[in-house]
């Protein structure tokens, strides 16, 4: 959220700092269920509005950021038994699915890739083989889509940055400057940065923040979201699926040729950095996609990773996790910080651009642009031509990567692809970190040169996908990354070497099981 109010406000010509604790991207911003999505089960909470400016908002993902969100097919399987008290099936009945479905298309404005439509059970087998059982009696078929959360939140800071933004990471807001009763700043490391209007966008940490104000407490509620990568089940659809043991909808997607399950939905109190995916969760996940999937076997063995995250909800007390709304609230103190609690990924640019609204308010700055991000590409979203297109697939296959490793490049960087090729030529660092992975060695440089990534956790996790794959604790991966790092930042051998440590520390968050290797 934060990365989005900066970006917006820098864009209309604002002075603008966006501090980070950790790293962009290092919460909830990369623990999600990597999907950008209307939210079709919010319509049972009666949240029209929210589901409306979701399939907006999922619009707007797709038209300024394509390379990171694309389209994404969804099959929800309808049951003979589904809605009956004593059904052996969990799910909805079928004319609440097309009811459902008709209205999802509406709130859309009937301007999603393709409009709903009802299958048979053997269409729907056709497209997705998993779907098997005497008791399947259809589906229904629509889009959504898809994203990198964790490269998404990146680039929406680094075209806060391109904008004039200043983007500090490693920087823990420690304190408060206060100037006539109001807030005027903040302290960071012992330093003190001046500001006219502080926003508060902390995610789970927003209570600790308002804490240092004396702003109110419990704004939000932190509720707890697994999430495991197992083998391929998929072929190109994702599963909407809903849980036997409590009714809750999950999702089974494909994802870089794995497939990922999420989510869970529970209460949580702890450290939000310190979050990780339970025994119980894993059991939980596991069993539902069997129930749901039963001629598919799946074994503890297949979970390749598994990882959790918070979700900062707007506090309401009395009800269970999936039941609280996902609506955003901004609110401000009487000290001046301007809070944000709840909202959801795939509505944070509309949530800032509401934020920055504020902020031009109290600034009294008639004289600013409006919001100019719902048309503006991200950084790696401006349009390719096909020339242009050619013209890099050819130098990279000058440059030794096959076609498969370009079009992983292009599909990651987007227009930013041909900075990379540059960096590629000049360094010569075309060579794989892995036989079987598409990432080169360049790719840690720009990583660390144009994208801050300041540890082996910012590249592996959050800059590459390793951290979610089979290869996440190889070894000569994590050394190669460490000495390309170390040379640029000049580390010490003990430097590298911690920094190896902190990323394979078993306390891992989004850790893998304890069979590292590979599933075949």
């Amino acid at each position: 959220m934060g990365a989005w109010v900066a970006n917006d406000a820098a864009h209309r010509g604002l002075r603008v700092i966006l501090l980070e604790q950790g790293d962009l991207a290092g919460g909830t911003s990369s623990r999600t269920s990597k999907l950008i999505h209307g939210g079709l089960r919010y319509l049972e909470q009666w949240s029209f509005r929210l589901v409306a400016e979701s399939a907006q908002e999922r619009a707007v993902w797709l038209r300024i950021a394509p390379h990171l969100v694309r389209p994404l097919p969804f099959l929800l399987p309808l049951y003979r038994s589904a809605g009956r008290s004593a059904g052996r099936r969990a799910g909805r009945p079928a004319w609440m699915i097309r009811l459902g479905m008709t209205l999802y298309d509406a709130l859309s404005l009937y301007r999603n890739v393709e409009p709903h439509r009802m299958l048979s059970a053997g269409e729907a087998q056709e497209l997705e083989p998993a779907l098997q059982g005497a008791e399947l009696t259809g589906a229904a078929r629509f889009f959504d889509a898809q994203m990198d959360d964790a490269r998404l939140c990146l680039e929406v800071a680094l075209s806060a940055r391109a904008a004039g933004a200043r983007i500090e990471t490693g920087a823990r807001v420690d304190g408060l400057l206060r100037r006539n009763g109001q807030v005027a700043g903040v302290r960071v490391g012992g330093r003190d940065i001046a500001a006219e209007v502080v926003v508060n966008a902390a995610g789970p940490w927003l209570d600790r923040v308002s804490a240092l104000s004396g702003g109110s407490a419990h704004r939000i509620r932190m509720t707890r979201g697994a999430h495991l990568v197992i083998r391929p089940l998929l072929q190109t659809h994702a599963l909407v699926l809903s849980a036997t043991r409590d009714g809750r909808v999950f999702f089974v997607i494909p994802w870089r040729g794995f497939t990922l399950i999420g989510t869970t939905d529970l209460d949580y109190e702890g450290d939000p950095a310190a979050v990780a995916c339970s025994m119980e969760e894993r059991r939980y996940l596991l069993e539902e996609t069997r129930r749901a999937l039963p001629n598919v076997r799946i074994a503890d063995s297949d979970v390749v990773a598994e990882f959790a995250g918070v979700r900062p909800l707007v506090y309401e007390a009395g009800r269970p996790p999936s039941a609280v709304g996902r609506e955003d609230v901004i609110a401000e103190d009487q000290d001046g910080v301007i809070a944000i609690a709840g909202g959801k990924f795939t509505t944070a640019r509309a949530v800032a651009e509401r934020v920055v609204d504020r902020v031009a308010a109290r600034l009294k700055r008639d004289a600013l642009p409006p919001c100019r991000t719902a048309a503006t590409p991200l950084i790696g979203g401006q349009p390719i031509s096909d020339e242009e297109r050619q013209a890099w697939q050819a130098q990279g296959q000058s440059l030794g990567l096959d076609r498969a490793q370009f079009d992983a490049l292009i599909a990651m960087y987007g227009s930013r692809c041909h900075d990379l090729m540059k960096l590629i030529a000049e360094r010569g660092a075309g060579g794989r970190l892995h036989p079987e992975l598409p990432w080169v060695g360049a790719q840690v440089d720009f990583a660390v040169e144009q994208e801050l990534a300041r540890s082996v956790e910012d590249v592996l996790r959050r800059r590459l996908p390793i951290a979610l794959g089979p290869y996440r604790r190889d070894a000569s991966i994590i050394k190669r990354v460490a000495d390309r790092m170390g040379a640029l930042l000049n580390w010490d051998t003990g430097m590298r070497d911690e920094h190896i440590a902190r990323y394979s520390s078993p306390a891992d968050p989004m850790r893998t099981r304890a069979n590292e290797g590979p599933t075949r």
